[in-house]
């Protein structure tokens, strides 16, 4: 990893300068990059750049450029040479008198060298081709616009830009903006001009040479008419029309949406690497041009970007949320509108559960959006969690206000940076909602927000019915109830068309009655799959006995009868399980995720429940830990219950494999693990109670220290149910059969009055 650290203040002297101020002290107004010499042998560049600078505070003695691995031949200010010193990619030049405020200044740099490229970004050869892309996922700071020409190199200083690039005859020179002309020089090369007008960073300024076909075409916006320029290989013009086949259709969705289109060109260059969303001039990576629209999604994200990046950019890179996340959610969000609702929950269903699942192990730790550390700016928090909690917003506010507001934000920081903070402020103001809530919960805290429907309660009101509902809050990754909830809340009709709700709250937990004029089948949470909160859910109806498997759910439903239509949602809760209300030792529930299944259940249906385990790191490695974990699944009907074991088998290894859960019911499932390690004296000790003798042959006896009504349940040490005895009175004894028992470790779960006290390990014997 590459990094750059610049140690200097620009309004003092050049000893004390330092280049991330530079911003701070200086603004370009305008570049001019003439690059005069590509050399694709050697791998080198040359030209020259003009910088047209203006101070922004008082008193500026020295001016500061950054350009790093090449090599700076001469430097000229308002035409004249001048000393200067160039070391760490920083020229420094001090100046004979102090610039004020409104003063300009011209800087010219000569230049020449091979450039600075790091994997991904930077300034790159390939072949008969060269490219830039604008910032490096290894650099920090990310920003390489300094690899090929000499800038103020960061996120907020925003310029525009001539470009002069020559090139041999038979290659073309592609940058941002719009082609001026292109000279013949007559003696083989050919010099291309282009102009981009609106302001930029200078990391979304472009280059791009070699033998390129322009495949031209023009869109209607709703300004006006747009060329696009796509430039491909020519061994590829072929599938240009077939790879960008919605190209016009999803740019009319992210105008009619956001805006109309920022830039005057939509251009894309085929590029070795790729995607970047340079303005005008995407580069658009070999293998997008496959002829099909399989990487439709990739060339939406660069487009969306025009808005979401270029128009507007994150004023820092911990803030890259505000660039990647808003695109990775206009990645799925065209598939909404272009192919329809189901395709869009498919898409962000799954990007859902890579985030709760994956995204805080691939990037080492949960963030708040707003300061994501730097070696994880281009990381899955940034584009993959940004875009589920703006889908989260898109819900908290309603699609009208939604589009409209995001639109009113983008025109107001038009061709400007901007932060978090500046962004819930303006949503504020604008919608007349305190957006402080939403922030602080989504964008301001680590991790993910969790709401569940504690209980409800159904009472009949004259004609109508009131119910009660009592929401709990959670939050996964991080300690922090958030306030101003807005939670989805569906009620079930018995024709199975839903009724949808909110019920607003804050802390910990919340209650809300409402007023039908139905009596509901059902009550749901978020049936549409909108809140983004730390679950991952569908539903499915039923007519008829049938497998389903419920996506991203890791269950699955297996009706084997079925008399009356049924309505089921299911729920991956990803974060853990309530407590159990006594503590039994040895037994552990799952710390990272459960089930919620709900809906109809007619009466009549019978039905398998399955449940996947997994100790791989993504799933279940915090709860399955060795062999000597034996894995069950506890069941409770809703909070007011204990967890309690239910008729179940399980088919797999101690790592990996299913758990049966023999008649399905409405209600909660926890993965559990009883550690078959933990010895017998120290439950005995602690519940009062006695299992003898153990190790057993053929008869195990039980007392009980009081009268009860005792169940008790064997299961194998593969969680797999045997069989069960029941008994009123504080002593009995179970005779076991051998014929359908080996010798082995078994697991025997004791429930007194239908509340689950613990589980004792028995070994039976020969």
């Amino acid at each position: 990893m590459k990094r750059f650290f610049l140690s200097f203040l620009l309004m003092f002297s050049l000893a004390a300068l330092r280049p991330q101020s530079i911003g701070d002290s200086l603004h370009v107004v305008h570049y001019i990059i003439e690059i005069d010499d590509i050399n694709t042998t050697d791998k080198s560049i040359s030209g020259n750049s003009r910088a047209f600078i203006t101070p922004v505070s008082a008193s500026v003695s020295g001016i500061a450029l950054q350009l790093i691995d090449l090599s700076v031949d001469s430097v000229f200010i308002d035409g004249n040479n001048t000393s200067f010193t160039h070391g760490e990619g920083v020229i420094q030049i001090q100046l004979s008198q102090n610039l004020g405020v409104g003063d300009t200044l011209e800087t010219r740099v000569y230049y020449h060298g091979q450039p600075f490229h790091e994997g991904w970004g930077g300034f790159h050869f390939s072949g008969e081709y060269a490219f830039n892309l604008g910032v490096g996922f290894q650099s920090i700071p990310h920003n390489l616009g300094k690899s090929w020409f000499a800038c103020i190199d960061d996120f907020t200083d925003r310029a525009s830009y001539d470009l002069y690039a020559t090139v041999e005859n038979g290659k073309k020179a592609i940058g941002g903006g719009m082609l001026v002309d292109s000279l013949d020089n007559g003696d083989g090369t050919t010099t291309w001009h282009w102009a981009l007008t609106q302001d930029i960073p200078t990391y979304l300024e472009s280059l791009t040479t070699g033998d390129y076909v322009l495949n031209h075409d023009e869109y209607f916006g709703i300004q006006d008419t747009i060329p696009i320029d796509i430039y491909s290989r020519p061994q590829d013009t072929a599938k240009v029309a077939g790879s960008f086949l919605n190209l016009k259709q999803i740019t009319r969705i992210f105008e009619d949406h956001f805006g109309a289109s920022p830039f005057g060109r939509i251009g894309y260059s085929a590029t070795s690497l790729g995607a970047m969303e340079h303005a005008t001039n995407i580069s658009y990576p070999y293998s997008g041009f496959n002829g099909n629209t399989s990487s439709e999604w990739w060339y939406a994200h660069e487009l969306s970007h025009m808005w979401f990046g270029d128009m507007l950019t994150c004023s820092t890179a911990e803030d890259m949320w505000l660039n990647e996340g808003w695109a990775s959610f206009c990645q799925i969000f065209y598939t909404e509108v272009l192919y329809g609702e189901e395709d869009f929950k498919l898409g962000m269903r799954d990007k859902l559960k890579e985030v709760l699942m994956k995204t805080h192990i691939v990037d080492n730790g949960y963030y708040p959006l707003n300061n994501i550390p730097q070696q994880y700016t281009y990381g899955s928090t940034a584009y993959d969690k940004g875009s589920v909690v703006a889908n989260a917003l898109r819900t908290y506010l309603g699609d009208s206000i939604f589009f409209e507001s995001i639109s009113a934000y983008l025109q107001n920081f038009a061709y400007q940076s901007v932060s978090s903070y500046q962004m819930r402020d303006f949503l504020s103001q604008h919608t007349g909602i305190d957006m402080t809530g939403f922030f602080d919960n989504w964008v301001f805290t680590p991790g993910t927000p969790h709401y569940s429907i504690d209980s409800s309660s159904l009472s009949e009101d004259g004609a109508n019915y009131q119910l009660d509902i009592w929401l709990k809050q959670k939050h996964k990754g991080y300690d922090f109830i958030g306030n101003d909830n807005v939670v989805q809340i569906g009620y079930l009709k018995d024709d199975f068309t839903c009724m949808l709700d909110t019920v607003i709250f804050s802390g910990l937990n919340g209650h809300s009655i409402k007023t039908l004029e139905f009596q509901p089948v059902a009550v749901l949470i978020d049936p549409e799959e909108r809140m983004m909160d730390a679950t991952v859910d569908n539903y499915m109806k039923f007519t008829e006995a049938q497998d389903f498997v419920f996506p991203d759910t890791y269950f699955k439903i297996l009706i084997g009868q079925l008399e009356e239509p049924a309505f089921i949602q299911a729920t991956n809760d990803w974060v853990g399980p309530d407590s159990l209300k006594t503590e039994v030792p040895g037994l552990r529930l799952s710390p990272n995720r459960h089930w919620t299944v709900g809906g109809y259940f007619p009466e009549g249906m019978q039905a398998q429940g399955r449940f996947y385990y997994d100790n791989g790191v993504y799933l279940d490695s915090p709860l399955i830990q060795s062999e000597t974990d034996s894995v069950v699944i506890l069941y409770r009907e809703d909070p007011s219950q204990d967890w309690h074991s239910v008729s179940q088998s399980r088919m797999g290894i101690w790592s990996v494999g299913y758990v049966f859960v023999d008649n399905l019911q409405a209600g909660e499932y926890t993965l559990a693990v009883y550690d078959l390690s933990v010895g017998n004296k120290e439950q005995k000790k602690l519940s009062g109670y006695k299992v003898f003798p153990n190790p057993a042959r053929k008869e195990l006896n039980f007392d009980f220290p009081e009268e009860g009504n005792y169940l008790l349940e064997l299961s194998n040490a593969n969680g797999n149910f045997i069989d069960s005895i029941s008994f009123k009175g504080k002593k009995e004894k179970w005779q076991l059969s051998s014929n359908y028992l080996k010798p082995g470790p078994y697991i025997l779960f004791i429930y007194e009055s239908g509340k689950f006290i613990t589980v004792e390990r028995v070994v039976l014997i020969k």
